[in-house]
């Protein structure tokens, strides 16, 4: 089997990132103040996916036509300021065979005067070795072109290729190679490594009122609004039963009260809609449900039925390898604080079972005390630089003072009390609460 992991987001220079990196594991949880810059990161990995889904950079970034709506800020909302350009990059593993490969993608995106790509390297694993297999060139190209030196593995200099300079040329290789030598295949392998572990990120962002009319039965694969919520569960319910029944166990786990059965009741029409069977208290259907309930439907839907069961866009290309990473913020929205452990441990075994990276936003101390040693290498802390005003991304594990604050109680307890205790010792702990957000 062949799995995929995105291992690092580059913001080299995104909105208010300056080369900085955000390190990702099976379980990422990021955390810091309001306006540190956490939505930023997210931003700059929703238009890595958006672009490796082969559209052109402004109908991807800025259109209102499609369900997920433009990137916060559009196009000029992700430049620096007193830039006319931003700059992106990730880092892909692939493993297959017990083999493990690291490839990387880097692009330049020039939004004045004109909105093109103006540089993009990929860099991986060649039969002659770690070769940039494509690397964009400074000679004048055609009108909306841009020239690359393309990796073929033949002696000599890299043929240059001619690309449309207002789509990722990761995602154009396949139409201008044909793969005829190996360093062709190695470059093509190189490529579809990166935009599919990309065209594999998707953004869950429910919408609890739009969740609560009938839909089509047939719309079952689960939308980033989860509007048709009540289909994607009909389609557990017929086609994954085991699946389905752990759905019903933990929304069983979630109330005080007994749930007989999660139903789906059908219209004259055939659309469907969600409904709990209370017992005595008959039927409640979504309309009825509260904001936490459908968003934690929501929720565990996507976690349970992985890549098979969510909309990925009708671009995504057909992926040799299995990739999906889960993007939730705020995870704890509309859910009571005795839940989150609950809620954490299911989003562990969506991690193990189904190979799916969860990256997490939260602002919840119960959350954040449910969170055991191991998940601590995931927890990344965002906060601004008090100098220079941008954005900086710290590993909770690797800030000097998280071994004694750790010994002082969990990281939910920490956050909770708004500031640590400095036992008797004279060490300062002022810049370990300021990058957490408390004191």
């Amino acid at each position: 089997m062949t799995l995929q992991a995105i291992e690092e987001v580059r913001l080299t220079a995104f909105k208010s990132f300056r080369g900085e990196a955000l390190p990702l594991a099976p379980l990422t949880v990021l955390i810091g103040r309001n306006s540190s810059g956490k939505s930023n990161a997210l931003d700059g990995l929703e238009v890595l996916s958006r672009l490796a889904r082969g559209e052109d950079v402004i109908e991807a970034l800025e259109s209102r036509r499609g369900e997920s709506g433009p990137v916060r800020g559009g196009l000029a909302g992700c430049v620096p300021h007193g830039s006319g350009h931003f700059t992106l990059g990730c880092t892909v593993r692939r493993e297959e065979e017990g083999k493990r490969w690291l490839v990387d993608l880097d692009i330049t995106v020039q939004v004045e005067p004109e909105v093109r790509i103006v540089r993009e390297t990929i860099t991986g694993p060649t039969h002659q070795g770690r070769r940039k297999v494509l690397e964009t060139t400074d000679e004048p190209p055609g009108p909306g072109a841009v020239l690359a030196a393309v990796h073929n593995g033949r002696p000599g200099r890299n043929p240059q290729v001619a690309f449309r300079a207002s789509r990722l040329l990761a995602a154009q290789l396949p139409g201008r190679l044909m793969g005829d030598t190996e360093g062709e295949r190695d470059t093509l392998w190189c490529a579809e490594t990166v935009v599919s572990a990309l065209s594999g990120v998707f953004h869950l962002d429910p919408v609890p009122h739009l969740m609560r009319q009938y839909v089509p039965a047939r719309d079952v694969h689960l939308r980033r609004t989860a509007e048709n919520l009540s289909a994607a569960v009909g389609s557990l319910q017929r086609q994954e039963s085991g699946l389905f029944q752990r759905l019903v166990e933990l929304v069983r786990g979630l109330t005080d009260h007994d749930i007989e059965r999660l139903a789906v009741t059908r219209s004259e029409l055939g659309d469907v809609m969600l409904a709990l069977d209370e017992g005595g208290h008959g039927l409640t259907p979504a309309r009825e449900m509260s904001d936490g309930m459908l968003r934690f439907l929501a929720v565990a839907t996507s976690l349970l039925t992985g890549g098979s069961g969510l909309d990925l866009g009708p671009r995504v290309p057909e992926r040799s390898a299995h990739s999906l990473m889960l993007v939730i913020e705020e995870l704890e929205n509309g859910l009571h604080p005795s839940q989150a452990s609950e809620v954490l441990q299911l989003v562990r075994q969506a991690s193990a079972e189904n190979s799916t990276q969860v990256l997490i936003t939260t602002h919840s101390p119960a959350l954040l005390t449910a969170l055991d040693s191991a998940d601590h290498e995931g927890v990344v802390v965002c906060a601004r630089d008090r100098g220079t005003g941008t954005s900086r991304l710290h590993r909770l594990t690797e800030l000097e003072s998280y071994p004694a604050a750790m010994a002082a109680g969990t990281l939910g307890d920490v956050v909770a009390r708004g500031r640590l205790e400095n036992r008797g010792g004279d060490r300062d702990y002022s810049d370990f609460d300021r990058l957490l957000g408390i004191g």
